[in-house]
């Protein structure tokens, strides 16, 4: 027979983070018990592993798969023992959380194993839970955004097309003119360092000639400017412990570098070339297609602003523990979006990183738990005819066939996303009904 004896004692746990992250104060959702398992029950829980593993395991003397059992106890009494007490902890604990209904916010752990030998074994479990989140009356809930904040700027048909053309621009090979500001410069670089002398890889490398540029190779703006293509000149540097490149940190680095080539980035004309590759055959459908872009772009602009305001005055008024197990996640996920490697100039920085990103965690963190019993209170749901709708949408909106959507979507994942999508703009559209937005 199992024991499991709860245990409403409700001690700090520290929180799996690494040394140096916020301090963690008592944590309310915590909620520990024991379970245990007698010793005649191990006893046959360790003959039945004995007997799983006689079939597999190689062992001087015998054939495999005929090691007797009774060897295998008296070779290995240790180690069956073991992961008998790691399975039984892992099933009990989940037997317990299940049996008791715990809607838990991360994975139960082992604060305490006491193995008895041949009394068995008991365990002190700990499991952080998810918090009771309290809705608001959303009916009385007001929200004051000021109208300049909903207010975007005029539509300017110069400015867009302007936009238009940046972002369309060609890099064209540069003929009979050195390097200037803004050109784009194929190079080949060898570095090596002086003192040892050892050597990087040769590679081909592109440079944005633009001052505010950082680049790896400490000065290589200054020394490009002005020199033409194909020539070949020597560039030292002393990089300092926490240059951007960790291989050259506190080493003297020469770096021989060619021109290869030079492109200088132009703007497309407006011309019936550059329109059909935009997909519109007149000039004037280009500058329709802009302003009805524009309008889009300006009432997305006000749909987010007025969300925003939702959801500062839900944050507002929703008040309970964020679980540590979510927050940490949370920042895990950010951290992992970042691409660019984290240099700190000193602990002070680094620690008022720390707690900006915990801060950002748990608020979103927070907001999620609202969102989500939002949809469980009041039964927010995406329904097979939002979904047809969708799909008829999207067929639209990308000019494609509707089964080339269906097909797309078919992916279970992909499906899964589409559901989630859809059920955030169903939320966001059923709390802009309940709770009342004035501009001021």
């Amino acid at each position: 027979m199992n024991h499991e004896r709860a245990d409403s004692e409700n001690k700090p746990v520290p929180p799996d983070s690494e040394a140096g992250d916020p301090p963690a104060a008592e944590n309310p959702l915590i909620r520990r018990f024991q379970v245990s398992m007698p010793a005649d029950e191990m006893a046959r829980e360790i003959d039945r592993l004995a007997e799983e593993t006689s079939h597999e395991i190689k062992m001087p003397g015998f054939r495999q798969g005929k090691v007797p059992v009774d060897v295998v106890k008296k070779v290995h009494q240790q180690a069956l023992r073991d992961q008998v007490i790691q399975q039984a902890v892992s099933k009990l604990a989940f037997a317990h959380i299940e049996r008791e209904r715990m809607a838990i916010a991360g994975e139960p752990y082992v604060e305490k194993l006491d193995d008895r030998g041949s009394d068995g074994f008991q365990a002190d479990i700990a499991v952080e839970i998810l918090p009771e989140v309290e809705l608001p009356d959303l009916d009385q809930l007001k929200v004051e955004i000021p109208a300049a904040a909903m207010k975007g700027e005029a539509f300017d048909e110069n400015q867009q097309i302007e936009r238009v053309l940046e972002a369309n621009k060609r890099s064209l090979p540069v003929q009979g003119r050195p390097v200037a500001a803004d050109d784009l410069v194929l190079l080949m670089v060898q570095s090596s360092e002086a003192a040892s002398k050892r050597k990087w890889p040769r590679q081909e490398t592109y440079f944005m000639m633009k001052a505010e540029n950082p680049s790896e190779i400490a000065g290589l703006y200054d020394a490009l400017l002005g020199k033409p293509v194909g020539e070949s000149f020597s560039l030292q540097a002393a990089y300092p412990a926490d240059a951007r490149k960790k291989a050259w940190a506190g080493k003297k680095i020469e770096h021989q570098v060619e021109i290869k080539a030079v492109y200088e980035l132009k703007k497309p004309d407006l011309d019936e070339e550059f329109l059909k590759s935009l997909g519109v055959k007149t000039a004037e459908e280009f500058k329709l297609k802009l302003k009805e872009e524009y309008r889009h772009h300006q009432e997305h602009h006000r749909d987010e602003t007025v969300m925003d305001g939702i959801f500062e005055k839900l944050l507002a008024a929703s008040h309970f523990p964020v679980p540590r197990s979510l927050q940490e996640q949370e920042v895990a996920r950010r951290l992992s979006q970042n691409r660019q490697p984290l240099n700190f100039k000193d602990d002070d920085e680094k620690a008022k990183f720390k707690e900006l990103i915990f801060a950002q965690a748990e608020k979103a963190v927070r907001l999620s738990l609202i969102l989500e019993r939002v949809r469980e209170k009041y039964q927010v749901a995406v329904s097979d005819a939002d979904l047809e709708k969708e799909y008829a949408h999207l067929a639209q909106h990308h000019q494609v066939a509707e089964k080339e959507i269906r097909k797309y979507y078919s992916e279970e994942k992909k499906a899964a996303e589409l559901k989630d999508h859809l059920l955030q703009s169903r939320i966001n559209e059923f709390l802009k009904e309940k709770i009342k937005v004035k501009e001021v």
